[in-house]
């Protein structure tokens, strides 16, 4: 009993001096709101609209101009649905930075094959990580049901997009 005792005061005594990045625990991250969800939103899908007028005109391969044009019309419509969103619940529409991404600047540099496959490539990551952080942060932290309901419809949406895009990197191998 007193080797607790002893045990549970230098506990508090080190977690009362020791600086607050030093404890064992990371502090809690604060909560996403539905504002900063759609922000985000907006963001990836202005990204993923400005990445594929890029490829319009760049792209070398029909199929990859294919995939530019699919990808562009449902990320504008989805923006647009956001944004919608975003005025019904009171928060202002995001207006993304459009400032280039080191991606947007890797891809302006390339043609020909070369940027078919590095722009079918980062879709490829790009749409990972989009379905993993709408299903595993965003849909957890959204408070709306109609943010729930709009990530919800994007997941298979995207799900489809990263498809085309994998199909469409194995045609270029083929080629």
């Amino acid at each position: 009993s007193q080797q607790t005792a002893a045990v549970t005061t230098d506990s508090a005594a080190v977690a009362q001096t020791a600086p607050a990045d030093s404890r064992p625990y990371a502090p809690a991250k604060p909560a996403l709101d539905d504002a900063s969800i759609l922000a985000q939103l907006a963001h990836a899908n202005t990204q993923a609209v400005r990445g594929s007028a890029v490829a319009l005109k760049q792209a070398h391969s029909r199929a990859v101009k294919a995939l530019a044009q699919r990808l562009e019309a449902d990320h504008k419509a989805n923006l647009k649905q956001g944004n919608a969103l975003a005025t019904k619940l009171g928060a202002t529409p995001a207006q993304p930075d459009t400032s280039a991404t080191p991606e947007m600047t890797a891809l302006q540099g390339k043609s020909g094959a070369a940027f078919d496959s590095a722009f079918v490539q980062q879709e490829i990551q790009d749409h990972q990580a989009t379905i993993d952080k709408l299903q595993n942060t965003f849909l957890p932290a959204a408070q709306s049901p109609e943010l729930k309901a709009l990530i919800q419809k994007t997941i298979p949406t995207l799900q489809q997009h990263l498809a085309a895009a994998q199909a469409t990197q194995k045609k270029l191998g083929s080629n």
